[in-house]
């Protein structure tokens, strides 16, 4: 178990503790898992969605603290991975710290499925061109191939009972997949996606945007719909989605801000480390 500093915890408390003014409260671990998982198989669920599954001792008892439960996905820059300290609760702090020609890259996705029993997670990849690394790996994995894990949290923290609104992009879905598997309550969910050809089988109202701005259609769905209520809401995907559908609903709709957990997972013209 790795024996993280004081400056450390005390850096990510207080991160946690300043959040938790602004938005819904998340899932939180202790302990980062950090290990080297195994490329098993591939499979093409459709023509923008490609799952990997990984295989690793560590999955056998590793435990998601969520639905839509995100992982750090560390992966070679050079002929052989090299994974990062992981004394640091700050994986980033790590990366910055090692030489920039083994330095791999990071990207943030879910885990679509956790197979204890097989010490297997599956990974839903939205592959789009090679528009960055995530992608670029993803589109290439074959059996075989090694890749880090670096163990995050999960968003997804409802309260038992009210209404939940859930607002994602393409980008989201497999989080906002996992989540609608979990639930038992109805839930009003938004998708925006650039066409017809990311839809999913999901039950939900789709928008597409075409050449507008992401964010827009769907932010101008939700608008334009006649809320049962929004107890809490979840809104992921590209920062201006997040952060618009999070403005309309406390200024337009009045919900609480902090009954509210959003994330920008990418923004246009900008990689995210």
């Amino acid at each position: 178990m790795p024996r993280y500093s004081a400056l450390d915890r005390f850096t990510i408390k207080a991160a946690t503790k300043v959040a938790e003014l602004v938005m819904a409260p998340a899932n939180r671990r202790e302990v980062f898992d950090q290990f080297v998982m195994t490329v098993t198989a591939v499979t093409e669920l459709s023509d923008h969605m490609r799952r990997v599954t990984f295989h690793a001792p560590e999955f056998a008892s590793f435990a998601v603290t969520g639905p839509d439960e995100y992982f750090g996905l560390l992966m070679a820059t050079g002929r052989e991975l090299v994974m990062p300290a992981d004394d640091r609760i700050n994986v980033r702090t790590s990366l910055r710290a090692m030489p920039e020609d083994v330095r791999p890259d990071l990207r943030w996705y879910t885990v679509r499925a956790h197979r204890t029993d097989v010490a297997e997670i599956d990974v839903d990849f939205v592959v789009h061109g090679d528009a960055g690394p995530g992608t670029r790996w993803a589109r290439r994995a074959v059996a075989g191939d090694k890749a880090g894990f670096r163990a995050g949290g999960s968003a997804y923290r409802p309260p038992s009972d009210g209404s939940v609104l859930l607002a994602a992009d393409e980008t989201a879905l497999p989080a906002l997949a996992a989540i609608v598997e979990v639930e038992t309550r109805p839930l009003q969910v938004f998708v925006e996606v650039p066409d017809e050809s990311y839809r999913v089988d999901l039950e939900a109202e789709w928008v597409f945007r075409g050449d507008a701005e992401p964010g827009s259609a769907v932010l101008k769905a939700i608008q334009d719909k006649a809320l049962s209520g929004v107890d809490y809401a979840w809104a992921c995907g590209e920062s201006a989605l997040a952060t618009g559908v999070r403005r309309h609903l406390v200024k337009d709709r009045g919900v609480d801000r902090k009954a509210i957990m959003f994330s920008g997972y990418w923004k246009v013209g900008s990689a995210r480390f």
